[in-house]
C-alpha cells in the first residue's frame, strides 16, 4: 500500500535583471519554479510473482510434510491423512472450474494425487528411504496439480492455487500455534532447573517471576491489538514472540522425545515436522503482512496470543500443582516433568482448551471472522492482478464488511472505484473508513480527492481529524501544510513545517520552498541538503535574493520527470551558467522538437530564452519573444511586455512603447508607472493618457503636470527625452544632449551609453576631446585607461582592460545585439566578404537605428547592386532624419 511523494511546481518570478533609467528601477522577471511535494496514496503493488513464489515454497514444504506423514504408523497415519484432506477442503481449489463452476472435479483429483502416493508407500514400501518416498510423492502430486492447472478454465490458474493455499497454511499454522502455547515457559523452566542442578536454590520463585512477566506481557499485547487499553509502554510484535517460543519449543520437543515413549514412529519424524511446520507458519505469516493481507495477519496475532495465555497459565498450574515439592530439590526433575499422572495432565489439556474458548468468547469469536475475511481478501486479490477490478471492488468492500481492521480492503475499493469511474462509490468508501475505522491511507486520498474537487477546507478538516488519530503523522502533517499554504495561512504552514524540517529530505524541500513563495527569504539559509529537488528550490531562494548559490546542478544528466528537468534548467540559468551557449542551445532545441504538451514546449522555449538573454544575445531574445507572442496567443500580453523591458534595457523607448500597446491589446494588465513614462518619450504621449485613465494609473513622481496640463520640466523629464531620441541622433545632437545634463547620476548613465552605442562615429581626435567629459562623467566606474582601450578596441586591435571586457564579454562574439553599434561596426570592418558585410548590417537595422549604421548598410546595398533596398532604407531614414541630415551622410560615407 505504497504512500509516495508526489510532485507538482508552483512559478515564481525572480529578478533576472534590473534596468536603471534615470532613477528608474526598473526589473526584468522571468519565472522560475518551486518544487513541493505532497504524499499520496497510490493504489496497492501488484506483485503475482510474489504469491506465485510463495505458493511453489509452501508446495514444497508441503510435500516434504505429506513424505513424513508417511511414516507413520497406525492411527498416527489415518488421522495425518484425514488432516490432509481435510486441508484440501479449505483450498478453494475448486475454483479452477474444472468441468464446470465449482465443480468438485479439481478437489478429487488434489485428493488422490497427494493421498494415493501416501498409501501406496505405505502398503507396498515401508523400507523405502526419505528420498525415493519425497521423489515419488513430489512427482505425483506435482503431475496432478499440473494437470489440474492445464484443465483449468479460469484466467492464471497459477496464481489463484497461490493465493488460495495460503488458507490450509494457516490451518496449519494454527495447530502449530497451540502447540508451542506452553513452549516458553516450558522451556524457560528446564533452563532454571539444570541452572539448579546441586545449588537448592528456590527456583519457583524464579519462575513465578518469569511467568509472571511472560503472562503479563501477552495479556497486555493482545489487550493492545484488540484495541481494549492505550498502554504508556511498547510491547512486542506477536510474531517476535512466536519466534521465541519456535526455537524453545524446538529444544523442548527434542528432550521430551528423549524421556517418553512413543507409537507414531521415528522421532526424526515428529522434529522434522515441527520444524517443517515452524517454516510454514512463519512463511505465511510474513505473506500475511507483505501482502497486507491484515485479517489474516490478525488471525495469527489473535491465535498466537490464546494459545499462550491459555496454556501458558495452565502448564504453569499444572507445574506448580505438580511438581513445587521438588522444583527446588536441584535434582533431574526436567526427566519427570513429560512423565506426570495421566489425570493431572489430562486435566491440564482440558483446562487448556476450556481457557482457549473463553478467550475467544472474549474476543466475540473475532477469528472466525478474521479467517473468513483473509479468505475473501484472497479472492479479491486474485482478481486484482487479474485485471478484473470490479470483481476486486464488491470483494474488497465486502471483506471490509466482514472485518474493519481491515485498511487495504477498502483503501484498494475506493482506489478501484476510482479507476471504474465511479467517484461517488469510491468516496462513500473513503468516508466510511474514516468514520469507523481511519488510517493514513485513506486519510491522504480521501483530501487529495477533496482538494482536486477544490473542495480545500474539507481537505483540511480530514487531515486535521485524521492527526487525531495519527499524531505526528509526517505524511499528514506535510499535506496539510502545503494546503494551510494554498488557504493562505503560511504562519500555519511554517508552524507546521518546523515540527517536520530535519526530519527528512522532503520536509526540507518543502520548507525552503515554502519560505520562498510566502516571501520569507530574507533570512539567511545555508544549504544543509544535498538533496536534488532541495536544491531546486535553494537556487530559487539564491535567485529571489540575487545571489550566487555555493553549487551548480548537472544539466548533462537531466531526469525524466518533466517538472524535475525544466526546473533544475530554469533555476539553474538564472542563477548562473557555466556550460557552452551552443551545447545549451542544442540541448533547448532537442527538448522543444521533441513530441510533448503545449504547455511542456511553451516552458522550454522560456527556457531557452532565458539562456539566449543571459548570454546577452539582445536580437535573438526579442526575435524570440515576438514568435511566443505569435505561437501562443494567450500569453501574448506578456511577452510583448517582456520584450518592452528588454528594449528599454537598450534605451529603444519607441519600439518599447510599441510593445507595451500591443502587450495592452493582448490583455496585459499589469501596468506600472514607468510604463507610462516610457509610452509618452516613446512617441505615443496620447495613448500613454489614456492608459492613465483607464488603469486608474499615475505617472511616475518626476513627470508632473501644471495647472495647464503641459508637463513641468525637470531633470528627470529632460533626460528621458534626449533618451528617446539617442539612437537615431547624430554625433553633434547626442555630444550636446551629454554636455547638458547637470546631474552626475544621469550624466553617468549617458556617458555609458555614448560608449556602449555611440563610440563608432568619433575620430581620435574627435574622442580625445570629449574623453575628458566622459572619464569625469564615469568616475569610479572605468577610468581613462578603460575608455582608451574600450575605443581603440572598436577602432583597432588593441586589447581590452579587464573592466571593459568584462563589460563588454567580446568574447562571445560582437554581434550578438544590435543596439551595441560599436561592436556591430567593428565587425564590419574586419569583415572581407561582402555579402557576410550585407548580411551583418541588415541584422542590425532590424533593431538599431543607429544613422551610421543605416548607411553604411545602403552603401553595401549598392555595392552589391541591391539599389532597391539602398532606396528603401534612406525613405526608411527619413523618418527620423530631415533631408539635409540624410545628404550630409551621403556626401561623408558614400
Amino acid at each position: 500500500m505504497p504512500i509516495l511523494p508526489g510532485l507538482f511546481t508552483e512559478a515564481t518570478e525572480i529578478p533576472l535583471d534590473y534596468i536603471q533609467l534615470g532613477y528608474e528601477l526598473i526589473p526584468i522577471e522571468i519565472d522560475n519554479f518551486l518544487l513541493f511535494q505532497n504524499f499520496e496514496s497510490l493504489p496497492p503493488g501488484l506483485f503475482p510473482w510474489v504469491s506465485i513464489t510463495y505458493g511453489m515454497i509452501f508446495w514444497l514444504l508441503l510435500n516434504l510434510g505429506i513424505t513424513l506423514i508417511s511414516g507413520l504408523k497406525r492411527m498416527y497415519f489415518i488421522g495425518a491423512s484425514a488432516l490432509l484432506i481435510f486441508l484440501w477442503t479449505f483450498s478453494n481449489i475448486n475454483g479452477l472450474n474444472i468441468g464446470g463452476l465449482s465443480s468438485n472435479y479439481a478437489l478429487i483429483g488434489i485428493i488422490c494425487g497427494t493421498t494415493i502416493p501416501l498409501v501406496l508407500i505405505s502398503f507396498f514400501a515401508q523400507n523405502w528411504g526419505f528420498r525415493s518416498r519425497f521423489a515419488l510423492i513430489f512427482s505425483i502430486s506435482t503431475i496432478s496439480m499440473t494437470l489440474l492447472i492445464y484443465f483449468s478454465g479460469i484466467e492464471q490458474p497459477v496464481l489463484w492455487i497461490s493465493e488460495n493455499l495460503s488458507l490450509p497454511a494457516a490451518i496449519i499454522a494454527t495447530l502449530f500455534l497451540l502447540h508451542i502455547g506452553n513452549a516458553f515457559i516450558t522451556g524457560v523452566t528446564v533452563f532454571l532447573i539444570k541452572l539448579n542442578k546441586g545449588t537448592s536454590l528456590k527456583i519457583s520463585w524464579h519462575i513465578l517471576i518469569v511467568f509472571s512477566l511472560y503472562f503479563l506481557l501477552v495479556l497486555f499485547t493482545l489487550l493492545d491489538i484488540m484495541g481494549e487499553v492505550s498502554l504508556p509502554f511498547p510491547t512486542l510484535p506477536p510474531i517476535i514472540l512466536m519466534l521465541v517460543s519456535g526455537v524453545l519449543g524446538y529444544y523442548v520437543l527434542k528432550l521430551k522425545l528423549s524421556q517418553t515413549a512413543n507409537d507414531f514412529g521415528n522421532p526424526f519424524i515428529a522434529m522434522s515436522g515441527y520444524l517443517l511446520a515452524f517454516a510454514i507458519t512463519l512463511w505465511t505469516w510474513a505473506m500475511a503482512g507483505f501482502s497486507e493481507n491484515q485479517p489474516l495477519y490478525e488471525f495469527f496475532n489473535h491465535v498466537f496470543l490464546y494459545g499462550q495465555i491459555a496454556l501458558t497459565l495452565l502448564f504453569f498450574i499444572y507445574l506448580m500443582s505438580n511438581f513445587s515439592q521438588v522444583l527446588n530439590s536441584g535434582t533431574d526433575v526436567e526427566k519427570i516433568i513429560f512423565k506426570p499422572q495421566f489425570f493431572a495432565y489430562f486435566h491440564m489439556k482440558i483446562g487448556s482448551i476450556m481457557a482457549l474458548v473463553i478467550l475467544v468468547v472474549f474476543a466475540d469469536a473475532i477469528i472466525a471472522v478474521q479467517l473468513s475475511a483473509a479468505s475473501t481478501n484472497i479472492h479479491a486479490q486474485y482478481y486484482y492482478q487479474t485485471g478484473k477490478p470490479l470483481q476486486a471492488a464488491i470483494l474488497y468492500e465486502n471483506s471490509w464488511e466482514q472485518f474493519r481492521r481491515n485498511k487495504k480492503a477498502k483503501n484498494a475499493a475506493a482506489h478501484l472505484r476510482f479507476q471504474l469511474n465511479e467517484p461517488s462509490l469510491a468516496m462513500d468508501n473513503l468516508y466510511e473508513s474514516f468514520d469507523m475505522a481511519p488510517t493514513v491511507q485513506n486519510t491522504l486520498l480521501i483530501s487529495s480527492r477533496l482538494h482536486r474537487m477544490e473542495k480545500v477546507f474539507d481537505a483540511v478538516f480530514y487531515l486535521e481529524k485524521g492527526l487525531e488519530f495519527f499524531p505526528e503523522n509526517p505524511y499528514l502533517l506535510n499535506n496539510l501544510a502545503l494546503l494551510y499554504s494554498k488557504l493562505n495561512r503560511p504562519v500555519d504552514a511554517m508552524a507546521i513545517m518546523d515540527r517536520l524540517s530535519g526530519k527528512n529530505k522532503i520536509s526540507q524541500a518543502n520548507a525552503i520552498a515554502l519560505k520562498v513563495k510566502h516571501g520569507l527569504f530574507y533570512d539567511e539559509v545555508e544549504a544543509e541538503s544535498s538533496d536534488q529537488i532541495y536544491r531546486v528550490n535553494f537556487l530559487t531562494y539564491s535567485n529571489k535574493r540575487g545571489d550566487f548559490a555555493p553549487f551548480e546542478l548537472d544539466i548533462n544528466n537531466l531526469p525524466e520527470n518533466f517538472h524535475l528537468k525544466t526546473s533544475i534548467l530554469r533555476n539553474q540559468w538564472s542563477n548562473q551558467v557555466s556550460t557552452p551557449l551552443e551545447k545549451d542551445l542544442e540541448l533547448m532545441d532537442t527538448l522543444i522538437a521533441a513530441e510533448q504538451m503545449s504547455f511542456e514546449e511553451r516552458n522550454f522555449k522560456e527556457t531557452r530564452l532565458l539562456r539566449t538573454y543571459q548570454e546577452g544575445m539582445v536580437n535573438e531574445s526579442i526575435k524570440q519573444l515576438g514568435g511566443m507572442a505569435m505561437s501562443y496567443p494567450g500569453s501574448a500580453g506578456y511577452y510583448h511586455a517582456l520584450a518592452a523591458k528588454v528594449l528599454v534595457s537598450q534605451w529603444d523607448l519607441e519600439k518599447a512603447a510599441i510593445d507595451i500597446l500591443v502587450s495592452v491589446e493582448k490583455g496585459f494588465e499589469n501596468l506600472q508607472p514607468y510604463h507610462l513614462a516610457v509610452l509618452y518619450y516613446g512617441g505615443k504621449p496620447v495613448e500613454a493618457i489614456g492608459f492613465q485613465n483607464n488603469f486608474e494609473l499615475s505617472f511616475p513622481d518626476w513627470m508632473r503636470w501644471d495647472g495647464d496640463g503641459k508637463l513641468e520640466p525637470n531633470d528627470l523629464t529632460d533626460f528621458f527625452d534626449k533618451v528617446g531620441r539617442f539612437h537615431h541622433s547624430l554625433p553633434e545632437q547626442f555630444i550636446k544632449d551629454f554636455r547638458q545634463i547637470k546631474d552626475s547620476t544621469l550624466k553617468r548613465q549617458y556617458g555609458y551609453a555614448i560608449m556602449k552605442h555611440k563610440i563608432h562615429w568619433f575620430s581620435s581626435s574627435e574622442f580625445e576631446k570629449l574623453l575628458d567629459e566622459l572619464a569625469k562623467a564615469m568616475e569610479g566606474i572605468f577610468t581613462e585607461k578603460d575608455l582608451i582601450s574600450w575605443f581603440d578596441f572598436v577602432h583597432g586591435n588593441s586589447n581590452l582592460t579587464p573592466d571593459v571586457s568584462q563589460e563588454l564579454q567580446e568574447e562571445k562574439g560582437l554581434t550578438r545585439n544590435a543596439y551595441n553599434g560599436p561592436l556591430i561596426w567593428k565587425k564590419y570592418l574586419e569583415s572581407e566578404d561582402e555579402m557576410e558585410k550585407y548580411e551583418l548590417l541588415q541584422e542590425a537595422i532590424q533593431f538599431n537605428k543607429d544613422p551610421k549604421i543605416w548607411i553604411s548598410f545602403v552603401k553595401q546595398s549598392r555595392k552589391l547592386g541591391l539599389d532597391t533596398y539602398a532606396s528603401s532604407a534612406i525613405s526608411a531614414m527619413q523618418g527620423w532624419l530631415s533631408t539635409d541630415q540624410i545628404e550630409k551622410l551621403q556626401m561623408e560615407n558614400l
